[in-house]
């Protein structure tokens, strides 16, 4: 940005992730730098292993990790799962070839089910696909693919795995945790894992998992070699109030404030907030001229909409209007928007997006009418 347009704006995050860090989060870590192995570290865990398991929807102990979600992932792989082991993936996006990439580094022999980007996973194709190879021993699957912004059906994936001999559901729910429910217990699912920069509201840097009781019951038999991401090390360790390593403080110390404002303000309030946003930004698009990439809006992700905008448009957004806006991935790249609405933003963040992206669109000659998204925007979101 030149001197004359930052006069005009400052700088705003406006990404899937990372996300705006409240300042009320930022207080806390900056009071939280404690020695790891003292009681009042301690006090921190404490609260952060008992509030933590209620966004998982589960009752099993939810692990901390010092390390972004795909440390999150990989562990899920070295943990649960031994070289030979038949996995389904489920690529729809950029982090679902990711996880299968992960489970091949590790030995896995990985049947992929290739998703067209914008569009959910088709059920029935799971079920065919695991029919086909009885002896699978994990289906990996992503509750938002924050790539293209769709959503899949993870609960009657679950289901399926749960019909088989021996096979674990493993949902990466990195953009959906925060953002909207994914009940592990109640779903079924295995192992669920989670990342901070996104529905968190924190820096990069934390990662989560949990697993159920068939899957810990897995870890006996697994011999893929791990140290760091032992998970049964950090399973000792958090029950002792601790973890297996030197623990990022600052980071869990704003993680346990994030953790109390949940609590004080409700799960399904903010569950409620983020398809409110995800509507109302959707029928903006629309009416502004910009198709979703997800055509489906019941395969909508609340956590981000991407928006079909060929063109430069990310960097005119940086530069023009002080917004860091996510684009396309891969052979998305050049030809979507993601727009964010994701922890800690509100209305007026994305409607912000929705008008600079506006006008840039209108630069580089396409029809835009930004006033039809306003009105359609506010319409969606009071309805």
């Amino acid at each position: 940005m030149d001197q004359g347009q930052s006069t005009f704006f400052k700088h705003r995050i406006m990404t899937a992730g990372p996300t705006p860090v409240p300042d009320f989060v930022l207080s806390a870590m900056s009071n939280s730098v404690y020695y790891h192995r003292s009681p009042a570290f301690s006090e921190v865990m404490k609260d952060c292993r008992e509030l933590l398991p209620p966004v998982f929807g589960t009752k099993e102990e939810v692990l901390i990790f010092g390390g972004t979600g795909t440390l999150a992932m990989e562990g899920a792989i070295a943990n649960f799962f031994n070289p030979g082991d038949e996995v389904i993936c489920v690529n729809a996006g950029k982090f679902g070839e990711r996880w299968g990439q992960q489970a091949k580094v590790y030995g896995c022999k990985v049947h992929e089910i290739k998703v067209a980007r914008g569009e959910a996973v088709i059920v029935a194709d799971v079920e065919k696909l695991l029919l086909a190879n009885p002896n699978t021993r994990g289906v990996l699957i992503h509750a938002s693919e924050t790539s293209t912004g769709v959503r899949h059906d993870v609960k009657s994936v679950a289901a399926l795995c749960h019909k088989q001999k021996d096979c674990l559901c493993l949902v990466d729910a990195v953009t959906s945790l925060g953002v909207f429910s994914v009940p592990m217990d109640e779903w079924g699912v295995d192992v669920m894992v989670g990342g901070s920069q996104k529905g968190f509201m924190l820096p990069p840097g934390l990662s989560f998992g949990a697993a159920s009781p068939r899957a810990w019951a897995r870890t006996q038999s697994i011999t893929n070699v791990r140290y760091y991401m032992d998970w049964r090390k950090e399973r000792k360790a958090i029950a002792e109030l601790t973890g297996a390593f030197t623990s990022a403080v600052t980071l869990i110390g704003g993680l346990r404030e994030v953790l109390k404002h949940f609590n004080k303000v409700g799960l399904e309030n903010i569950y409620k907030r983020s398809l409110r946003l995800s509507g109302a930004t959707r029928a903006a698009g629309r009416a502004m001229g910009f198709e979703p990439l997800v055509k489906n809006d019941n395969d909508a992700s609340p956590a981000c909409t991407s928006l079909l905008a060929e063109g430069s448009y990310t960097g005119k957004l940086r530069d023009r209007f002080g917004l860091t806006v996510s684009g396309g991935q891969d052979e998305l790249k050049g030809k979507i928007i993601r727009i964010g609405h994701i922890g800690y933003i509100d209305g007026w963040d994305v409607l912000s997006q929705l008008i600079a992206l506006g006008r840039v669109g209108g630069e580089l000659g396409k029809k835009v009418d930004i006033n039809a998204g306003m009105d359609a925007f506010w319409k969606a979101l009071e309805k």
